[in-house]
């Protein structure tokens, strides 16, 4: 939800700042607050379908279309100061001024290749900066943040992001002098600069360590590592450490790998069996451990449709809700089969 607000925004202020106005009264008022409130509905309308339409999503959040346009009064208040307008309320921005804001905007959405064409970014926004004291005019590298703001610094991961648009941005451009790699966070609504020297060649390396091998790397279960990785389904390491009691497995939202005992169509009523690790390369057997489960919406489809194939097999059980002993899966959960990758498929 929080990722589709952001879209919404962020498309909102490249829809506007690519705006054409060549034909509008320069003295016009009162236009830019309804242009900008229409264009974020139509966004936020096209990431809700889009959010709905995915096979494993949460509640669509309606209230927060007010937090979203306040996200956005936020990024429109940081193109006034990049602009050296005063800020000032949306319907007191006038034609002239949304074309002074215009002017500085050198791209949006821009797609920068590395030379060697190995590595790919996509900024928010391409400024101009006439207020550079480095010799003519210079550059902003802006990135638009509408999640929570830092504490006190940037986070190491954000500041390298945007070193790496602007260093590529650099290599794109080595005739310009300054370039300046900001992050935009509108909730607080603070420009945070990253500094730093040039990350072009860690990058390039990491990259070399990123090509395919037959083998998989060699897996580093843990807390930190495993709690949001995407790969449960496909390994085994990750099942064999939970089973031996190295990871967590008593979060509210987790995982499992079962076999399932039986399943009632018409209420969702389901009976698990969690599977016990059995070698290295993902080989399960049964175990006494048991649990009921609700299933809803796609995660009951989901599970109907494996009936229904009759491919047997182990099921992999994505966030799955543990409300007391009963468990709850819904759209937000997945069911896959569990399948361990223990070579590569395109070595």
């Amino acid at each position: 939800m929080a990722a589709s607000s952001g879209t919404a925004i962020h498309n909102t202020v490249e829809d506007l700042c690519n705006l054409d106005i060549s034909d509008r009264d320069e003295g016009e008022m009162g236009w830019l607050h309804s242009t900008a409130r229409e264009a974020l509905e139509r966004n936020w309308k096209a990431e809700r379908q889009e959010f709905l339409g995915t096979p494993r999503h949460p509640r669509w959040k309606s209230e927060m279309f007010s937090k979203a346009h306040d996200g956005l009064i936020g990024a429109l208040g940081f193109l006034f100061e990049k602009a050296g307008l005063s800020k000032r309320e949306l319907s007191e921005v006038s034609i002239q001024s949304w074309r002074q804001v215009q002017d500085i905007v050198l791209e949006t959405e821009a797609t920068l290749e590395s030379d060697c064409g190995r590595m790919m970014g996509r900024l928010d926004l391409l400024l101009l900066d006439p207020s550079s004291s480095e010799g003519g005019v210079g550059w902003i590298v802006a990135d638009l943040k509408t999640g929570r703001p830092p504490r006190s610094g940037l986070d190491e991961k954000v500041r390298r992001q945007l070193l790496f648009y602007r260093d590529l941005a650099k290599q794109r451009s080595p005739e310009q002098n300054s370039i300046t790699a900001e992050g935009w966070y509108s909730s607080n609504e603070t420009i945070y600069v990253a500094h730093g020297p040039s990350i072009l060649e860690e990058a390039i390396d990491a990259w070399e360590s990123m090509k395919v091998t037959e083998e998989p790397f060699q897996a580093t279960p843990s807390e930190s590592a495993c709690s949001f990785c995407d790969w449960k389904a496909w390994c085994p390491d990750w099942w064999i450490s939970r089973s031996e009691g190295l990871l967590d497995g008593s979060r509210m939202f987790r995982d499992e790998v079962t076999e399932l005992v039986r399943l009632d169509h018409d209420s969702g009523a389901a009976l698990f069996e969690r599977t016990t690790p059995t070698d290295q390369e993902g080989s399960l057997e049964g175990s006494d451990y048991r649990f009921g489960a609700i299933l809803k919406g796609k995660a009951l489809e989901q599970i109907k449709q494996f009936e229904q194939d009759e491919s047997g097999g182990y099921l992999f059980l994505g966030s799955v809700r543990v409300d007391g002993t009963i468990v709850h899966m819904g759209d937000w959960s997945e069911i896959l089969p569990w399948a361990p990758l223990l070579k590569s498929t395109s070595y």
